[in-house]
């Protein structure tokens, strides 16, 4: 078996050598209702382009949280973002969320490589939710702390699940090179576009808000200082208006984003999205709570949101209700050029709400 494993990685690499130029790099982002792909190009100047995107539906209950239900759907979309994007000899970065990953930031004693190799295992096995011996840990040292010790960031995934999403994608002849976490990408795009805007000292709340589940991030002087994953999203009001209207999940969808000649939905849809965003914003207040408990952090000074439900009708105010801050909504477009050649202008309000990860992975090949 060694052997065989052996002899394909050296046919693997000959196969790199022969080729000529740079492969394409893109990011791919494999969420529950869609499949998003993203290129992205380092200009001279140091400015980035977003040179290529495509977004494809998945069907209903392909993807459930981290867990493949249909593989041929999945595989299908796959196909079809790549087509529509157009590139082929390519490798990518793919990103990974869910109970089977897991970020925090470590306080350490620092020392050594070595050493701080051994205190990240130590502590990182008091706090991932599953077996260090089925992880995968790398970690990010931020440098020296106020109280002389380092902070690090540690990232997991369960190797099961890099595994199957790794051969997912390697079965459309695309080489996964660099698996992230999607919430570690969301934040290389926020300080990418923001940085110049953040003030020093000050802490900064950045929110993914997806189908299934929400990144809650808190950044302070370019790091990362709290990461928590909920189990909350959009799906949450597509499933209640399916329950209460006694409609299909495709129905429900539909009813959920389709407004009248007057830009308003329905009233009784407009109750269930009131309804579930209650919820919501009872799941972010616990987390903010335990955060500044924690912390004692006095310094929370803005609110930046993305991901498709940022969409919904009173999410941003009841969030800014919520938190007695200003909540902006995190667009690419802010400091990220496109190419109009390639990219359609109808699409960038998608991009801007939805391709937020998919850039962030895509330009992870640019700081290899």
């Amino acid at each position: 078996m060694s052997k065989a494993v052996s002899l394909e990685s050296l046919i693997d690499n000959l196969k790199d050598m022969l080729s000529f130029g740079k492969k394409s790099f893109i990011g791919i982002d494999i969420g529950l209702s869609s499949i998003k792909i993203a290129q992205v190009q380092k200009k001279k100047n140091g400015n980035f382009k977003l040179t290529k995107f495509s977004s494809c539906l998945i069907p209903e209950g392909a993807l459930i949280e981290d867990e493949v239900h249909n593989e041929e759907d999945i595989l299908d979309a796959l196909r079809d973002a790549l087509e529509e994007v157009g590139v082929d000899n390519c490798e990518c970065c793919i990103g990974l969320s869910g109970p089977n990953t897991f970020a925090r930031r470590l306080q350490l004693a620092g020392g050594t490589e070595e050493e701080i190799n051994d205190q990240v295992m130590w502590e990182a096995e008091q706090y991932i939710p599953f077996d260090i011996d089925e992880a995968v840990l790398s970690h990010h040292v931020f440098g020296q702390n106020e109280g002389g010790g380092m902070d690090v960031l540690v990232v997991a995934a369960k190797k099961q699940i890099i595994d199957t999403f790794r051969e997912l994608v390697e079965k459309v002849k695309i080489k996964v090179k660099v698996i992230d976490l999607h919430s570690l990408a969301v934040i290389n795009v926020f300080d990418l576009i923001s940085s110049k805007n953040l003030k020093k000292d000050c802490s900064y709340i950045v929110m993914d808000i997806g189908a299934q589940k929400t990144s809650l991030i808190i950044f302070r002087n370019r790091r990362i200082i709290f990461v928590k994953e909920m189990e909350i999203g959009g799906l949450m009001v597509t499933e209640e208006i399916q329950r209460q209207m006694g409609v299909n999940y495709s129905e429900a969808e539909d009813l959920k984003t389709n407004v009248d000649d007057n830009g308003n939905l329905p009233e009784e849809v407009v109750d269930i999205i009131d309804e579930v965003l209650d919820s919501i914003f009872s799941e972010v207040k616990k987390t903010i709570d335990f955060y500044l408990t924690s912390s004692s952090d006095e310094s929370l000074s803005a609110c930046y949101v993305t991901g498709g439900c940022t969409l919904l009708p009173g999410l941003i105010e009841g969030i800014e209700a919520l938190l007695g801050m200003e909540v902006k909504i995190l667009n690419v477009f802010d400091g990220i050029e496109y190419d109009k050649k390639n990219i359609d202008e109808d699409d960038l309000e998608n991009i801007a709400y939805r391709g937020v990860a998919a850039l962030g992975l895509a330009m992870r090949d640019l700081s290899l």
